[in-house]
């Protein structure tokens, strides 16, 4: 188990009870724990836990000349991914009514997230948008086949696993609270405070942020 949870933090992983079972349960173990940190460190990386999560990841322990490109590479990445992922998860919770955003352990049923959206004009066009450009652009033009579309892209970049490859059921991994956290830092880094941005506005947390 050593190799195979070395190997997935390395590779940007992020280790929760949803996507690695397995190895979330050895790293819960305190010797497991101290045994991986110590090899990360041989490579300047650290085992880290997100606050207040249940989540493992490998971050690097200091920044400098050797990795400052890989950083900013991978930072990059996860940002370029966060106006069409937040944008989704505005319309899940416009579509199923709830209060806040989806996170880890939530579950996504496909038929019934799709029955929710096909009945609201405002979604479908929501849904034509949200694929027309970025991480989840496609030449789909049914609903059906861009939400299952959608929610490949989501499993492909790690923000959702499917228990059942023929089944239609999708659960949020860690990986999600972790986009949840960079909103955070954004938000404070940027001066994006959004109590600022909506004074006088009804639109949803995760709306406002891009506004």
């Amino acid at each position: 188990m050593f190799k195979q949870v070395t190997e997935a933090l390395l590779t940007g992983q992020f280790i929760c009870p949803t996507a690695f079972a397995d190895a979330f349960d050895y790293l819960a173990k305190a010797e497991n724990f101290t045994k991986v940190d110590a090899f990360l460190a041989q490579l300047e990386r650290e085992l880290c836990v997100l606050e207040g999560e249940e989540i493992y990841y490998a971050a690097y322990a200091q920044i400098d000349s050797t990795n400052r490109s890989q950083i900013k590479e991978a930072f990059s990445e996860i940002r370029s991914q966060l106006r069409p992922v937040v944008e989704w998860m505005d319309m899940v919770m416009t579509a199923t009514g709830q209060d806040m955003p989806i996170r880890a352990r939530d579950e996504i049923r496909l038929h019934k997230l799709l029955n929710m959206i096909e009945q609201e004009p405002s979604l479908c066009e929501q849904m034509n948008r949200l694929t027309q450009t970025g991480l989840f652009k496609t030449n789909k033009t049914a609903i059906t086949d861009q939400l299952g579309w959608i929610l490949q892209k989501l499993e492909q970049c790690g923000y959702l696993v499917k228990p059942n490859p023929q089944g239609a059921l999708y659960i949020v991994t860690g990986k999600m609270n972790y986009l949840h956290q960079i909103i955070a830092f954004l938000n404070d880094a940027e001066d994006l405070e959004l109590d600022q941005q909506t004074a006088g506005r009804d639109e949803s947390p995760q709306q406002e942020l891009f506004s």
